[in-house]
């Protein structure tokens, strides 16, 4: 055989023995939602893009035998309007999730950026997920001035994803499960008040979901001793669903000083809920910021809404949503929209 043929059967070698171990893959599967609206926000111009997230993710596990398994995810976000990722602090390409572990009998490990707890299972206690910018209450209250990473992800910090991290979910028993987070690095670089990372952030969160009643109690500490907790219980297995959330933030001076929050402790509530009428589903939600933003004082939040489904993938939607600061005049969101998920 040829030099310049023994190299090309090398070559192809190389390329085949990833390609042939990957068809050992147990599962591999692309998935995302792709949204789209027209929406104004406040006293804004209406404007053309997305009301909830658009995002694409890579999902994949193999067997490893004994009932173990290899797993990992990634998850990216974009802006529909212009195709260019989320601009979302320092904007990484998957600023979703990033992680790779193992799963089994004791339940899921994960390394890498993710979601803490709270954030991953507090959307069970908002009518829109807290993911729509116009229409939910918990984009606006949930966690006030909390941020899970201070130190990353941009000037301000991560407010739901720890990078570095190292996650745990046990499997459910009687309904219940356990979920938990910690930093695994520690940045040393100061804020624009001098303040460095002191503490590795810790979450966790204990959820029930069975029968109809779902119920989250979860803690969680940043790196810099900020600290918050949530408590959310949702119940109605039929057409209505009624949910009632409340959330505690104790802040340090450090983080008042950097946030410019006058307050180190930020209260709020939420009371929500769906009623599904053929394809239909009705929502609506009060909710209340005990303190408000900055010096906008006590904030009443009050949302609307209505999605239908086309499909199992897609769905219209339009909703409504008005606060009113103590301080400051009132504002309204509305906006209409449509989605499809694969």
């Amino acid at each position: 055989m040829k030099k310049s043929h023994r190299t090309w059967v090398a070559v192809l070698g190389a390329w085949l023995g990833p390609a042939t171990a990957a068809c050992a893959q147990t599962s591999l599967s692309l998935y995302g939602v792709i949204d789209a609206g027209i929406y104004k926000l406040a006293r804004g111009a209406a404007s053309i893009g997305n009301i909830q997230r658009s995002y694409w993710g890579i999902k994949g596990s193999e067997d490893l035998g004994n009932g173990y398994a290899a797993v990992f995810h990634l998850q990216s976000r974009f802006e529909i309007d212009t195709g260019r990722l989320e601009a979302s602090g320092g904007e990484p390409l998957f600023y979703g999730e990033s992680t790779v572990g193992v799963k089994g009998p004791f339940g899921q490990l994960r390394l890498g950026r993710a979601m803490t707890p709270m954030w991953a299972l507090d959307w069970q206690f908002d009518p829109w997920h807290n993911f729509d910018r116009v229409a939910s209450i918990a984009w606006q209250i949930y966690h006030p001035s909390y941020r899970t990473d201070p130190y990353r992800n941009g000037p301000v910090g991560d407010y739901n994803r720890a990078n570095n991290g190292v996650f745990y979910d046990s499997p459910a028993v009687a309904g219940w499960s356990v979920h938990l987070s910690a930093n695994g690095e520690g940045s040393k670089v100061p804020d624009a008040n001098g303040t460095i990372e002191n503490r590795r952030g810790l979450a966790a969160g204990l959820n029930y979901d069975r029968g109809g009643t779902t119920f989250l109690l979860s803690a969680e500490r940043n790196s810099v001793n900020d600290k918050t907790y949530f408590v959310g219980l949702a119940y109605g297995a039929g057409n209505t669903r009624i949910m009632a959330s409340a959330n505690l933030t104790s802040l340090t001076a450090a983080s008042q000083a950097f946030l410019g929050e006058p307050r180190g402790r930020r209260t709020s509530a939420m009371l929500a809920a769906t009623h599904r009428i053929g394809a239909a589903t009705l929502k609506l939600g009060i909710g209340r910021d005990f303190q408000g933003y900055g010096r906008s004082g006590a904030t009443n939040y009050v949302s609307a809404g209505v999605s239908y489904a086309l499909s199992k993938r897609t769905q219209v939607y339009v909703g409504l949503g008005h606060g009113r600061p103590a301080n400051e005049g009132s504002r309204t969101n509305a906006g209409l929209g449509v989605n499809h998920s694969f």
